[in-house]
């Protein structure tokens, strides 16, 4: 009876290690995990799984008895040396496969896991750190693209007080050469203000009249200029998808995108080349990489220059980086800048001496038709009057300048350095208030409140808010007004005195 029993339990032993063993060895072949069972005298494998065969591109025949440093660049021999000596831990590091590709894998290590044997386990991370390496450089660009905005609203400010006050020179000047001087200073404050409207398109912040477009026509009645814009050695190529979708945003914003792509390429192109406008409608069933799912108008511009490594692609939409001799570095950035603005995304792809390619995609509006443009140029018009003006701008040069052309032109101007003053001013103040002007951003009361007292106080005070920033700041900081109803800094007097007329006479 003792050696019945003594048999059966050994035939349960062993029964229930032939199932441990099935299950470990199940595991092992089916882990989505690479695995490898090293030998511990020189590191050599000894098994694999198909996860591990699959990631290093290798048969099980082929890897059992390599080194997995085989596979991996020169610079994993140290990091391996110290992984072995503290008997655990983890390291990243990059593999060759024989078709050329490379792989990051995350290596988890454990010594003596089994006598003389040490256990590698390896995870494909490529894609993660892709992601990574997009998220980090997003979160570069958004707080790159915070410092030119406020960048570019203070340099409007300074901009504002400039052209103001060579304005008012300008208007008062009496002799030809004064007047002169005073063309030459607004000459030079405009191609600042265009620097900085390239910020703001940078940072998202820009003004814009969005409606809905054909880009393929935008791109067709471009060509002839582009091509004038290349020279004879570059050929271009347009080539239109028929019935290409519409789109909505911009269209002077998106003509500045297509002369900044297409000027970009030509560039890189030094020896002449060939370079492709493609416009064309795609639909993308799932998102991959950063482009959701959706319907989308792909406008790309490809060339077959000098291309760009991974360094210089690391960094082409910084405002100010370039790799040209002259140049403000602006271009690229600008780009970036509308495209987000407008809703859209941007790829590139390029390599050294194999040209460049950006894509542009902005999503497909239903709309089958275009919209006439409400951007009318205004009309001359007569900017004097004799109504009362309520200034607020915690500028106060810029604020001086104006109050000295307002009356000048014949307004009685009331004038307050915040929104708390200008509160005061309108609660005492018994004669009529005609039109609000007003910054945004001040101390103690800001814009909206200021304009959300005068509304109620005063209803029939006609507002016409100031800003360094765009209208969509206006929109942010919860003030709703007409497009006609908002001045971006810096502006001219006489764009002022416009829009000053344009709600005293659209009100009556």
């Amino acid at each position: 009876m003792r050696s019945i029993r003594y048999a059966s339990e050994r035939n349960r032993v062993e029964e229930a290690l032939r199932r441990s063993e099935a299950a470990v060895r199940a595991i092992f072949d089916n882990s989505i995990d690479g695995i490898l069972i090293l030998a511990a005298e020189n590191d050599t494998c000894v098994d694999a799984n198909s996860a591990a065969c699959g990631l290093l591109g290798h048969t099980p025949e082929e890897l059992i008895g390599d080194t997995i440093l085989h596979f991996a660049d020169q610079e994993m021999d140290e990091e391996w040396r110290r992984l072995k000596e503290s008997g655990s831990g983890r390291r990243r590091f990059w593999i060759r496969r024989p078709d050329g590709a490379k792989r990051l894998v995350d290596c988890g290590f454990i010594a003596s896991i089994l006598p003389q044997r040490h256990l590698v386990v390896l995870r494909d991370v490529t894609e993660q750190q892709m992601l990574e390496e997009q998220l980090r450089q997003s979160q570069k660009m958004e707080a790159v693209g915070r410092l030119a905005g406020g960048v570019a609203h203070d340099f409007n400010n300074i901009l504002g007080i400039i052209t103001g006050y060579a304005e008012l020179m300008q208007l008062s000047a009496l002799d030809p050469p004064q007047r002169s001087r005073a063309e030459k200073i607004l000459a030079a404050s405009e191609k600042a203000a265009s620097l900085t409207r390239q910020l703001l398109a940078f940072s998202r912040k820009q003004v814009m009249s969005p409606r809905v477009l054909d880009i393929a026509a935008i791109v067709a009645d471009m060509g002839a200029m582009l091509r004038c814009l290349t020279g004879a050695e570059i050929q271009v190529e347009v080539r239109l998808e028929h019935d290409a979708g519409m789109v909505r945003a911009d269209q002077g914003q998106i003509e500045q995108v297509v002369l900044n792509l297409a000027t970009n390429a030509r560039d890189a192109m030094i020896h002449g080349g060939v370079m492709t406008l493609a416009v064309e409608n795609l639909t993308n069933h799932r998102e991959h990489a950063g482009l959701p799912a959706g319907d989308y108008v792909c406008f790309s511009v490809t060339d077959s220059g000098i291309g760009m490594d991974a360094d210089v692609q690391s960094r082409m939409f910084e405002p100010f980086f370039t790799t040209k001799k002259t140049g403000s570095g602006l271009g690229l950035s600008t780009v970036y800048g509308i495209v987000k603005q407008s809703g859209g995304y941007i790829t590139a792809r390029s390599a050294p001496d194999e040209g460049s390619t950006f894509s542009i995609y902005l999503p497909r509006v239903v709309e089958s038709h275009l919209r006439p443009s409400e951007n009318g140029k205004l009309k001359t018009r007569d900017v004097m009057g004799t109504e009362t003006i309520l200034l607020v701008d915690d500028e106060e040069e810029l604020r001086h300048a104006a109050v000295e052309y307002l009356e000048g032109c014949g307004y009685r101007v009331l004038e307050a350095k915040d929104g708390a003053e200008a509160i005061e001013l309108v609660s005492s103040y018994e004669g009529e208030i005609a039109v609000l002007i007003s910054d945004i951003v001040m101390p103690k009361v800001g814009g909206r409140g200021l304009v959300d007292f005068v509304r109620k106080t005063r209803p029939n005070t006609g507002i016409l808010v100031i800003s360094g920033f765009a209208d969509d700041a206006v929109m942010r900081h919860g003030i709703y007004l007409e497009t006609t109803c908002f001045l971006q800094k810096p502006f001219t007097f006489q764009n002022l005195g416009h829009k000053i007329r344009t709600l005293l006479d659209g009100a009556r």
